[in-house]
């Protein structure tokens, strides 16, 4: 029968051992994504890549976010990992966008761009 009042280290470890099965469950994931994209004949193929990249990157930041919690000692530890967490998701969004339009810019001007 399953303890039903669990120490907080037990809580921590059994947190642990299930972000770590959640974040081989990703990299594989994302290795099959990657293996499929790459041999698709499609020619948004490299901007599916990309995509792919920044979703691959967000996932893991999450997870990192997961671990960096669990090990928090305390409320206001927690908060703070959270709100660092946020800023940095604000900036790499910011930065995912930014490229995102220039890719998509540099695509389109390559399909309407020169007419012979």
């Amino acid at each position: 029968m399953p303890e039903i009042n669990p120490s907080a280290d037990k809580m921590r470890a059994m947190l642990t051992e299930t972000l770590d099965r959640l974040r081989k469950a990703n990299e594989e994931y994302f290795a099959l994504l990657e293996k499929g994209l790459s041999s698709s004949p499609l020619p948004i193929a490299d901007q599916a890549k990309q995509f792919c990249h920044f979703m691959q990157r967000n996932v893991t930041a999450t997870f990192d976010l997961g671990d960096k919690l669990v090990q928090a000692k305390d409320m206001q530890d927690a908060l703070k990992t959270q709100s660092e967490f946020f800023q940095d998701q604000m900036r790499a969004l910011t930065d995912q966008a930014k490229n995102m339009g220039e890719t998509a810019m540099k695509a389109a001007s390559g399909m309407f761009g020169h007419k012979s």
